[in-house]
């Protein structure tokens, strides 16, 4: 599944579409598209792993799930889900699923829980952490998009190395202090993987992620779906501390 910073490399792909008239949009999805033809694209935005096409009294919402692709001015054999025409290019969609809506992102999207945007609040997403989700492990609570949107599994596995926090450990046990060098490496991490996509070097680069010893001590990871995400995760049992 893409994640925040993929999504981002995506839609500055889509910047020279910003501004033009759509001339149809069209795809098997059972979303309506006849109001975003003969209209102006506004803007082309993110929400963690949501692409998001702005209109003037709307935007729709894709998102490429497991097995969903784009391309631009291409087309596969099949048809596509969801695609936007314009007089000198077009975008399609695989396998994605869409939404339309009403009014603007911020309408329904907190931005202050977005790793990849300005807005990202620490204060406000430690505060959420702390209050209501005290109880849980770092390791699942970093994959609630409503929390944490564009965190993936790369993301979360090589921000708590860096932070030397093993995914078990419980949020309430944690130190404040340690929750918020967290928070500080999903963002320079994230900026990190996008700057990465450039050169297709996000896996090679990785420090524990897809590898089977650590860097820093030479000894073997723990490689195991974890928590109740049940993904597949990378800990160094010497470096990574469980708070518990």
């Amino acid at each position: 599944m893409p994640e925040g910073p993929s999504i981002h490399f995506l839609k500055n792909k889509l910047q020279r579409f910003k501004g033009k008239t759509v001339s149809e949009a069209s795809g098997y999805g059972e979303m309506e598209k006849s109001e975003m033809t003969n209209i102006k694209l506004l803007d082309i935005e993110t929400y963690g792993k949501n692409l998001l096409f702005v209109f003037k009294d709307f935007f729709v919402g894709v998102h490429l799930g497991l097995f969903g692709s784009m391309l631009v001015n291409k087309q596969k054999k099949v048809n596509a889900s969801f695609a936007l025409h314009f007089a000198d290019g077009e975008i399609n969609f695989y396998v994605a699923k869409t939404k339309l809506y009403s009014g603007k992102p911020t309408d329904h999207f907190n931005f202050k829980t977005d790793i990849l945007k300005p807005e990202f609040d620490v204060e406000f997403v430690l505060n959420e952490l702390q209050t209501n989700h005290s109880e849980e492990q770092i390791g699942d609570v970093l994959m609630n998009q409503k929390l944490f949107a564009g965190v993936g599994n790369i993301i979360r596995i090589e921000s708590l190395y860096h932070a030397k926090i093993h995914p078990e450990s419980i949020v309430k046990v944690i130190p404040e202090k340690k929750l918020i060098f967290l928070l500080s490496m999903l963002v320079d991490y994230s900026e990190e993987f996008l700057s990465l996509l450039k050169t297709d070097g996000v896996k090679e680069a990785a420090m524990i992620y897809g590898k089977k010893i650590c860097p820093k001590d030479k000894s073997e990871l723990l490689i195991e779906e974890m928590g109740k995400v049940k993904r597949k995760t990378y800990v160094c049992l010497k470096c990574q501390k469980l708070y518990k």
